[in-house]
């Protein structure tokens, strides 16, 4: 019998994917998505946030989507990293929610992994990625480090968290519902999605994952502008959260979790059809 087979499936998958002048990563994107995803849910879907491209990431997206009825496409006025982000959220509408960059920084193949660990954790609503090791430039990086000793002295960031703005999670989508909508547009996203999760006593799982150079295109973040907007940020972030409360929200999900039936093994599913 092959992995595939001894892999458990979840029943429902929402997946997005972020995107801003990506014409040279998206076609490669989505044909490993469509390799991948139907392999670790029965029913999915396959979201392209295009936030204002100005190239043919957007034609090449409704392209797709013309020939493949699992995969949409969002087109939006540019609103930033956070706002496609938030966008995502906002779309997905089956149980779990995956989401990574369109920039191929990722490996899609450490989805299966993802998946295994939602079905070997039912207790736990988000599995969290963490870069082994940045696969980035000097300047990225030291904006990185200076972001997440910001979260952390401004915000009170969990310090157990190891990647706060890794893009590769596996969420339940009661808890990210439950979490919307933010208010960060740009690379405060991240940063604004744990702390209200974890906040309102969500539980997490952390797995290491590989990082790529980029192939193709130009990264928008990392300079003296992004960092103007992300002190920023922080300040208006910080009042925000202060006059939230959120111990309604979360005991309402665990009573529902159990529920209903996330996943099946994937043994299970081929005996029916």
């Amino acid at each position: 019998m092959s992995t595939i087979l001894q892999t458990k499936k979840l029943n429902e998958l929402s997946v997005f994917f972020p995107c801003y002048n990506e014409e040279e990563n998206l076609p490669l994107l989505i044909e490993k998505a469509l390799e991948i995803i139907p392999k670790v849910a029965i029913r999915y879907e396959i979201i392209i946030v295009n936030d204002g491209s100005k190239d043919k990431t957007s034609q090449i997206a409704h392209e797709y989507a013309k020939k493949i009825p699992q995969i949409k496409v969002v087109d939006q006025k540019n609103q930033g990293y956070g706002g496609a982000v938030n966008t995502g959220f906002k779309a997905v509408q089956y149980d779990w929610v995956f989401f990574t960059d369109a920039d191929l920084q990722f490996d899609l193949n450490e989805l299966y992994r993802f998946v295994e660990l939602a079905v070997e954790n039912p207790d736990k609503e988000m599995i969290l990625g963490f870069r082994k090791i940045r696969a980035e430039g000097f300047k990225r990086a030291l904006f990185a480090n200076g972001m997440k000793f910001l979260n952390r002295a401004i915000l009170g960031f969990p310090t157990d968290i190891k990647d706060i703005d890794c893009a590769f999670k596996l969420l339940r989508k009661d808890m990210v519902k439950s979490v919307l909508p933010l208010n960060s547009k740009g690379n405060l996203v991240s940063t604004e999605f744990l702390l209200r999760a974890v906040r309102t006593g969500y539980d997490y799982v952390q797995t290491g994952v590989d990082h790529f150079e980029r192939a193709y295109g130009v990264s928008t973040c990392g300079g003296l502008k992004d960092i103007l907007k992300v002190l920023v940020e922080l300040v208006k972030l910080k009042f925000m959260l202060m006059k939230v409360d959120y111990s309604a929200v979360q005991p309402a999900l665990k009573a529902s979790v159990g529920a209903h039936c996330d996943y099946v093994s994937a043994a299970a599913f081929h005996s029916r059809v």
